[in-house]
């Protein structure tokens, strides 16, 4: 390969100057390709997609359940609002606006 590929010339300018004819250029050319090896992809047997199907389908069920878990205690927690404020709004008008004020203040801090 070394010595198809390079050469050593006495004279670089010449060598140059020559190669400024594209056709002069164009002989002199040389092109090297390396080696290559495609990876190897697997293939995957009709066992192994069925698990990775099953296994997927394990994962959305678990997402589902987890979402609706979520929504359930967004839910309870928004019952637990309503009621603190319904409980806030009917106290309001038998309390003076002093005694209201502090009441609220502090069952803030029990929160």
């Amino acid at each position: 390969m070394l010595k198809k590929v390079c050469s050593f010339v006495p004279n670089y300018l010449t060598c140059i100057r020559s190669l400024q004819d594209p056709k002069s250029l164009r002989a002199s050319e040389c092109i090297v390709q390396f080696p290559f090896a495609a990876p190897l992809q697997e293939e995957k047997t009709e066992e192994e997609l069925a698990k990775i199907a099953e296994k997927r389908k394990e994962q959305g069920k678990k997402l589902q359940e987890m979402a609706a878990k979520n929504r359930a205690e967004k839910l309870r927690q928004k019952e637990s609002d309503l009621q603190y404020l319904t409980a806030m709004r009917e106290g309001k008008g038998s309390d003076s606006k002093r005694e209201w004020a502090v009441r609220r203040f502090l069952s803030n801090l029990r929160r």
